[in-house]
């Protein structure tokens, strides 16, 4: 597989049973990987994606008390902890920089600190975690886990959003899938695995959905031009002002195709999702009660 931000190969070594999966060889340092423009959208794709993540949030507070303690681990744009705010829960974040953490807190208005969760005294104290595509970035995702259910009351819920690696999507794209994103995707999950690290963390698995209107058709799209030779991650650089290889003329042939794509890729996502093998999952946990 190859980054399409740096051209560099890495592969990925799976498990023959639960189809976990490892990144390598593991980078030294990630910061060569994240580009200043790593998922900065544009306005129009922007606002497409706020209005997608807080139908989401609405879905979650669905299943969830009317108010409670929630963090999201790696607050990322915000808007979901805002949006969790604003519907009367208490919400805090982290972010791996102080750039990050500034601008997640200008945006969602709650608390964002820098670093890691030894930051947040180790007592179950909260009712939520949210950890949406952040799960697959980490070298030893099991230690998050727990790290996690340390500080999740027991019945306290876990938000996981994370590629499903088994997926249908997966499987037809190979090496081309742009779910992947080596090298900052580290590990890799099907469903039976993140079962598995769930089980092992604290949790129970309560739930698996594959619906996933903001990343899936997308997938589709963006991996069939891949397959098709044109630049790797070429719409991704285009919806993030990335520097692109390709000319003019590329780039529009690439858009003008993405068109019939996206409504093969929506109908592709559809029934993937039916048959429980979207690219996508959320996944919901239970923090069992430790006594």
């Amino acid at each position: 597989m190859v980054d399409y931000v740096t051209g560099d190969s890495f592969a990925i070594v799976q498990c023959h049973v639960c189809g976990f999966g490892v990144t390598e060889p593991l980078p030294g340092s990630l910061d060569r990987y994240y580009p200043t423009r790593y998922r900065r959208f544009n306005a129009l794709a922007a606002r497409v994606l706020h209005g997608l993540y807080l139908r989401r949030v609405d879905g979650w507070l669905r299943r969830l008390p009317p108010t409670g303690l929630a963090l999201e681990v790696g607050a990322g744009t915000g808007w979901m902890l805002r949006a969790l705010r604003e519907r009367g829960w208490r919400a805090l974040g982290n972010e791996r920089s102080l750039e990050a953490a500034l601008a997640a807190r200008a945006a969602a208005g709650v608390p964002i600190f820098v670093g890691d969760l030894g930051a947040v005294r180790p007592a179950p104290a909260l009712d939520l975690v949210i950890m949406f595509h952040v799960l697959e970035h980490l070298a030893d995702p099991l230690a998050e886990l727990r790290a996690v259910a340390r500080r999740l009351r027991p019945g306290g819920a876990l938000v996981l959003g994370l590629p499903n690696i088994a997926s249908w999507q997966a499987r037809l794209a190979g090496r081309h899938w742009m779910h992947l994103d080596v090298p900052r995707h580290l590990c890799h999950f099907t469903p039976d695995s993140i079962e598995r690290a769930l089980a092992v963390s604290g949790y129970r698995m309560t739930r698996i959905d594959f619906r996933s209107y903001e990343h899936d058709p997308f997938g589709w799209v963006q991996s069939t031009l891949d397959r098709l030779g044109f630049e790797h991650g070429l719409l991704i650089k285009q919806l993030t002002g990335m520097k692109r290889r390709s000319g003019a003329f590329t780039t529009l042939a690439a858009l003008v195709l993405a068109v019939p794509l996206g409504v093969v890729g929506l109908v592709a996502a559809l029934a993937s999702w039916r048959a429980g093998a979207g690219a996508v999952m959320e996944v919901w946990a239970v923090r069992e009660d430790a006594g």
